[in-house]
């Protein structure tokens, strides 16, 4: 019993020594340690776009094992800035915004002081993009796309907002559209300083089977006229017609259904003029193509001067 408490005591007595070494003024360190700045009061609708030091080189002094702790987790320096503060700044660093132990102080900083610049913070609605990659197969043509919401709204420092024409989607992958779809998009932020209200959009994608054409050959031309036909006469009588659409649609069509007219209100003033063909073809293909696109129309009745002849010899 006697025995264990002779080695507590000696073991108390080693310990107080040791601690007292430790703490002793002539055991002490110095260290250079890298020493992040932060900003207490960040103006309000200002934000900072340029600092020319993200940290700075400070040198302390103190106790080896306080040192050692503030070199294991080296405290920020933390800046105050002027409520009025704009523009280009020269913040001169002090040791007081380095919250350190007390027996440890500052021996040197390096760089003594920091340029801040501060820019407003604008808004801006922009118009969104969608870049495209890949291609679509070959039996579907892109109808267009559409996004919701089709601006959106940008905050950041004047410099980045004034240069914005468009804010980016992530790339819309063509090869994995088969049909029309909606998709949603992520948007790429417009600058490293600049935030969007939204981070997504959502991208209606419209595509259709790609139209193929089809010729219809020798359809004859039917005269819309309210004039005596028997005397009008047209070269040539039929055209080609080349449609295109729906390859299902286009394939199943009847020639009878391509319809090559001419209006014809009044005669033309003289003999062998061109008209113009126009066709009625079904809802859901378009025309492509007419040949010949005019025909030649003349008048092939007796004229006025040879009736009143004919007139005179009677009597």
């Amino acid at each position: 019993m006697t025995r264990n408490l002779s080695l507590k005591l000696i073991s108390l007595i080693a310990a107080m020594l040791l601690a007292y070494s430790l703490q002793d003024a002539s055991n002490t360190s110095v260290v250079s340690l890298f020493v992040p700045i932060e900003i207490r009061n960040p103006p309000a609708e200002k934000v900072l776009v340029k600092r020319m030091k993200q940290g700075i080189q400070v040198t302390v002094k103190g106790p080896s094992f306080l040192i050692g702790e503030v070199a294991a987790s080296p405290p920020a320096l933390r800046l105050k800035l002027p409520d009025d503060v704009e523009g280009k700044y020269v913040a001169q660093l002090m040791s007081s915004d380095i919250s350190l132990p007390p027996s440890v102080s500052v021996l040197a900083m390096d760089p003594p002081e920091v340029e801040l610049v501060f820019e407003s913070v604008e808004e801006r609605a922009i118009k969104i993009e969608v870049p495209q990659l890949g291609s679509l197969s070959k039996e579907i043509e892109l109808v267009g796309i559409e996004v919701d919401p089709r601006t959106v709204t940008v905050r950041g420092p004047r410099s980045e907002i004034k240069q914005l024409r468009s804010v980016e989607t992530e790339p819309l992958d063509l090869r994995d559209i088969k049909e029309s779809e909606r998709v949603t998009l992520n948007l790429r932020r417009p600058g490293a300083l600049s935030t969007l209200s939204v981070s997504s959009v959502a991208a209606s994608v419209e595509v259709q089977p790609k139209p193929v054409e089809r010729q219809f050959a020798a359809r004859p031309i039917e005269l819309r006229t309210d004039l005596d036909r028997k005397w009008i006469k047209f070269n040539p009588g039929a055209v080609q017609v080349t449609l295109m659409g729906p390859e299902e649609m286009v394939g199943e069509l009847s020639p009878k259904e391509i319809l090559p007219f001419l209006t014809l209100g009044k005669m033309p003033e003289r003999s062998g003029e061109p008209i113009d063909v126009q066709v009625e073809i079904p809802k859901g293909t378009k025309l492509v193509k007419v040949s010949p696109a005019q025909v030649t129309i003349w008048y092939n009745g007796p004229s006025k001067g040879t009736a009143k002849s004919q007139s005179s010899k009677k009597r």
